[in-house]
């Protein structure tokens, strides 16, 4: 049996549900020379995040402004790119985090 990038993230079950949940920013540094895959990325936030569930995560922090940088803000977790997209390969997703809107 062939296995597939499909079938692979279906087997990521913890993965796909932490997507739409919510935690705090605890600590995050600001990536300014990141490595040469995430150029076009720079400068970008990486951040230690509390889940609800007390449960620890890191993570980068995306469609964010520097106002968002401050200890206990509200965090969603989204589903998104991990990689640039390449025509020879898979694009690989992951979970990342940005401000909750509605805190």
């Amino acid at each position: 049996m062939k296995i597939t990038p499909v079938k692979l993230w279906r087997r990521q079950k913890h993965v796909a549900s932490l997507i739409g949940k919510t935690g705090t920013l605890l600590q995050w540094t600001v990536i300014r020379v990141p490595a040469k895959t995430f150029v076009k990325e720079a400068p970008y936030p990486v951040a230690i995040v509390k889940m609800d569930n007390n449960e620890k995560m890191i993570g980068q922090l995306v469609d964010w402004q520097l106002s968002d940088l401050e200890k206990g803000k509200k965090v969603i977790a989204v589903l998104r790119k991990f990689t640039p997209e390449d025509a020879e390969s898979v694009i690989a997703y992951t979970i990342k985090f940005k401000p909750h809107e509605n805190y």
